[in-house]
C-alpha cells in the first residue's frame, strides 16, 4: 500500500532559481523547490517580494502549490514547459504561462525568494510590510519554510528571511543549493553567480564559495554531486564543442582510441561506445537535456558536461 505525507508546516526548500537568463527571459526563467519524494504539498506558496526599500514587502509573484504530489526525487520545476520541454520523469512540472510573459516576470535586482505554508491564502500585489521594518505581516498560522534572496547594491534595500546572497561583481543571474544540503536559511547552503550560457557560469562574477562543476540543472538534480562521481569536472582538460550541441560532439585534444561513456545528471549510465575518430554522435533518444560525459584514453580520464539541444 502507498502511503502520502501531506506536508503542511514540514520543510519544502527553494532548490535552484534562475532570474536573468543569456538572452531573452522569457521563457527560461524558473524556480526550483524540493520536498520529501512522494509527498503531497497543499497550503503552501512560493512568493517573490519585493525589495526595493519604498515598495518592500510587496508580493510581486505568489505561486500557489495545493494537491501536487512530489516524485521520487522530490523535485518540482516552476516555469514553462516552452523554455524547458523535458525534464526527467522524476521531476514534477508547475507548468505556468507567466514565465512566458515578454521580458519575464522575475526581477534581477531587490529581491527575496520565500516558500511559505499558510492556512489562508496569500495573494499577489500587496504589501505584507506594512511598516518596512524587515518582518512580513503574514496570516495568522503562516510559517516560512526557506528564504534566500540578494540585492543591487542598495543599502536601503530589504531582503527577507535572512539569507542575502553575494558575489564578486553584479547580481545574480541564476542561484544553485549545494545538492545534499537541506539546511534552510542557510547562506552556505548556496552558490551563485552571472551565466555565460544557458548552465554555465562566468568565473569572474561568481560567489566565493563556486564549486569547481558549478553548472544550472533545471528540472534535475544539482550539481557538483559527489554522489555519482562527478563532484571534479575537468573541463579544461576535455575540450568539447559545441556546447549545447544538436547531438554531434567533437573533441580537441583527444587523439587516440577512448571510451566514451554518456551519463543523466544523476549518474545513471546511459550509453557507452569505444571511438577512434574525434566525433561523437549522439543517438537520437537521447532527449534534450543536460548530461555528463566520460572519456578514457589510455592512462588517462576526462570528465566533461554538455548540453544536447536538437
Amino acid at each position: 500500500m502507498l502511503t502520502l505525507t501531506t506536508i503542511s508546516n514540514a520543510q519544502l526548500l527553494l532548490n535552484e532559481i534562475l532570474v536573468n537568463p543569456p538572452g531573452s527571459d522569457e521563457p527560461f526563467e524558473f524556480i526550483e523547490v524540493k520536498g520529501s519524494p512522494g509527498s503531497t504539498l497543499n497550503g503552501i506558496y512560493v512568493c517573490v517580494f519585493e525589495g526595493d526599500s519604498a515598495s518592500a514587502g510587496n508580493s510581486d509573484l505568489v505561486i500557489p502549490l495545493n494537491n501536487i504530489t512530489l516524485g521520487s526525487n522530490g523535485l518540482l520545476l516552476i516555469g514553462t514547459t516552452l523554455g524547458y520541454p523535458t525534464v526527467p520523469a522524476a521531476t514534477v512540472w508547475k507548468d505556468t504561462l507567466l514565465f512566458g510573459v515578454p521580458g519575464g516576470v522575475l526581477e534581477n535586482g531587490n529581491t527575496s525568494f520565500v516558500v511559505i505554508f499558510s492556512p489562508s491564502t496569500i495573494l499577489s500585489n500587496v504589501d505584507y510590510d506594512l511598516n518596512n521594518d524587515g518582518q512580513l505581516e503574514l496570516p495568522f498560522g503562516a510559517s516560512i519554510q526557506d528564504a534566500v534572496g540578494w540585492t543591487n547594491g542598495d543599502l536601503t534595500a530589504i531582503i527577507y528571511g535572512g539569507v542575502v546572497l553575494e558575489q564578486s561583481a553584479g547580481t545574480p543571474d541564476a542561484a544553485v543549493r549545494f545538492y545534499g544540503n537541506n539546511t534552510p536559511f542557510s547562506k552556505p547552503a548556496w552558490y551563485n553567480g552571472d551565466l555565460i550560457s544557458s548552465t554555465q557560469f562566468d568565473p569572474l562574477e561568481v560567489s566565493a564559495n563556486l564549486p569547481q562543476g558549478a553548472a544550472l540543472s533545471p528540472g534535475d538534480n544539482n550539481v557538483p554531486n559527489e554522489g555519482i562521481g562527478f563532484s571534479k569536472v575537468e573541463e579544461n582538460e576535455l575540450s568539447i564543442f559545441p556546447n549545447p550541441s544538436n547531438g554531434v560532439l567533437f573533441f580537441r585534444n583527444i587523439l587516440n582510441t577512448y571510451n566514451f561513456s554518456m551519463y543523466s545528471i544523476d549518474g545513471k549510465l546511459l550509453f557507452s561506445k569505444k571511438e577512434s575518430s574525434a566525433t561523437v554522435e549522439i543517438p537520437i533518444e537521447i532527449a534534450n537535456g543536460f548530461y555528463l560525459i566520460r572519456v578514457e584514453s589510455g592512462n588517462k580520464s576526462y570528465k566533461g558536461r554538455i548540453t544536447i539541444l536538437r
